[in-house]
């Protein structure tokens, strides 16, 4: 396994996880071009800024190697204390070594601190490794959201913490 350090991202970070992320963003080929385009923007400088200024709930976490970014998560604790994972990003030279794994878990451990109980996503169907990932991290398939965000399918997924 690499040589990784996973810790919440502080403002100065966000130039380096937006630069990081967006090429991912791009080359996900199961969103169709509307959703893409959303999601680019969503992390955008300006938007991870925004996300962390707006709600003090809002979790950006960043992935190290050697002080480069390679990886990006994204969580939301809600009032309910029900936590959202909205994005985990990994380079893909670093992916299947166990970094997505960490981020997930570390997620969990902050929910749980900031009293969560229950840690829920989403993912498109057509995104295997996905699929193959929450279910190998004990998440339960709860149903599919048929022709859900920008007309496409996706999978919810929930796990007790």
């Amino acid at each position: 396994m690499p040589e990784f350090s996973i810790r919440l991202a502080r403002e100065k970070d966000l130039p380096a996880l937006s630069r990081f992320a967006a090429p991912i963003m791009a080359s996900l080929k199961f969103y169709n071009e509307e959703s893409t385009k959303k999601n680019i923007k969503e992390i955008s400088q300006k938007e991870l800024k925004g996300s962390l200024k707006w709600n003090r709930n809002n979790v950006i976490m960043a992935v190290a190697n050697d002080g480069k970014i390679i990886g990006l998560g994204m969580h939301y604790l809600s009032s309910g204390h029900v936590d959202w994972l909205e994005w985990l990003l990994i380079d893909k030279n670093f992916r299947r070594k166990g970094l997505g794994r960490a981020l997930v878990n570390y997620a969990i451990r902050n929910a749980k601190m900031r009293g969560g109980h229950k840690v829920w996503c989403d993912s498109n169907p057509r995104n295997k490794p996905a699929v193959k990932f929450f279910t190998g991290m004990g998440f339960r398939k709860v149903g599919i959201l048929k022709k859900h965000d920008f007309c496409q399918d996706e999978i919810l997924w929930e796990k007790q913490i």
